[in-house]
């Protein structure tokens, strides 16, 4: 389908608590017109015992009661959007929600999967969601336009963006994973607050696996310019050996940030779902903002030895998705940490079957 411009469409799968904070943030910016919901709709059965046909479960009804509640707030917005709700049927043997919602989307946003739990790494979901997110993608594929980019929040993010991309089959650079967008967000603010400056004015990202393996780009940060570490020893009283411990306690307090917010409430919501708004308005207003999304390496990034790997790396993000991979020289330690991240999430995507 040819680009309809100025449709300014957002499609989020899945309206769980991801997916409905995506959809309030989303429905809310000025550059959004229109954001629809998709979410499952599940075969009934027989019971045996009556004869009679039981329905199966339909999360569509949230997705209706979402978009009816959402819109009721629209005159109070200074740029009204709307939220649609997909068409769906729970007819015995039709159940389904109708994916050509998606059909002149410019951006198309994958939430759905089962959540991470205390005490679960977000690599532990793969055998669950892969399935799921495969399933969607290929509903997804029939309806995807021509100029549509895909985005995959679903966890583990960086395997389930690469099993998205093998599914629909279309150019790397339509199909990119939130990444670690977030956890660069959780870093700079970490940063800021310890140094007392604006989070705009600290540029460190975390790169690599949206996960355990993820790593925090030191060698390349900065404080306005000044080079992280340079500047710590100018305003601090840290340096040398001090100053590296101090640096990986802040990283480690960005790595742990999700475990917290997952065993008070079970979920992590509302911070993603600012990341999914940050993503898809670089794509939108075709901004060419750099992001920390993941990404589909190739032989240009790492001398080669990632290729074929999704993974967080700094990105130019426009109308056409990703426009071009940043690839700094980073120093000896952070190229390592890089690296094995890339083979653990390479040995993962060899795990799932399709």
């Amino acid at each position: 389908m040819a680009k309809v411009y100025g449709k300014r469409k957002v499609v989020v799968i899945g309206d769980g608590r991801v997916g409905s904070s995506a959809v309030f943030a989303l429905f809310q910016q000025p550059w959004v017109d229109e954001v629809g919901v998709i979410d499952v709709v599940l075969p009934g059965h027989k019971d045996e015992a009556t004869g009679q046909w039981v329905k199966g479960f339909n999360a569509m009804h949230n997705v209706e009661g979402d978009a009816l509640d959402m819109e009721d707030g629209a005159s109070l917005l200074d740029t009204p959007s709307k939220v649609v709700a997909a068409k769906w049927s729970d007819e015995p043997g039709k159940e389904g929600a109708d994916y050509s919602i998606v059909d002149d989307a410019d951006v198309i946003v994958i939430t759905s999967g089962g959540p991470q739990k205390p005490g679960q790494t977000r690599l532990d979901l793969i055998d669950m969601n892969s399935k799921i997110v495969e399933g969607i993608a290929k509903q997804l594929k029939p309806h995807l336009n021509d100029h549509a980019v895909v985005v995959v929040v679903s966890n583990p993010c960086d395997v389930l963006t690469w099993v998205v991309w093998k599914v629909l089959g279309i150019a790397s650079n339509r199909v990119i994973g939130s990444g670690c967008v977030l956890d660069s967000s959780r870093l700079r603010q970490e940063i800021g607050d310890d140094l007392g400056v604006s989070y705009k004015s600290v540029h460190a990202d975390i790169i690599g696996e949206h996960g355990d393996s993820e790593v925090a780009a030191y060698s390349v940060a900065n404080i306005g310019g000044t080079p992280i570490k340079e500047y710590y020893e100018k305003h601090t009283a840290l340096k040398g050996a001090a100053l590296d411990k101090h640096l990986a306690d802040i990283h480690e307090a960005v790595w742990k940030a999700a475990y917290n917010v997952i065993a008070l409430k079970k979920a992590t919501n509302y911070a993603i779902a600012l990341s999914i708004t940050r993503i898809a308005k670089a794509i939108i207003t075709d901004e060419k903002a750099v992001l920390p999304v993941s990404v589909l390496a190739d032989d240009k990034v790492l001398d080669g030895k990632a290729a074929g790997v999704y993974l967080s790396l700094p990105s130019i993000l426009g109308a056409n998705g990703v426009e071009g991979i940043v690839a700094p020289e980073y120093g000896k330690k952070d190229t390592e940490a890089l690296l094995k991240s890339a083979e653990t999430l390479k040995s993962h995507n060899a795990s799932v079957k399709f």
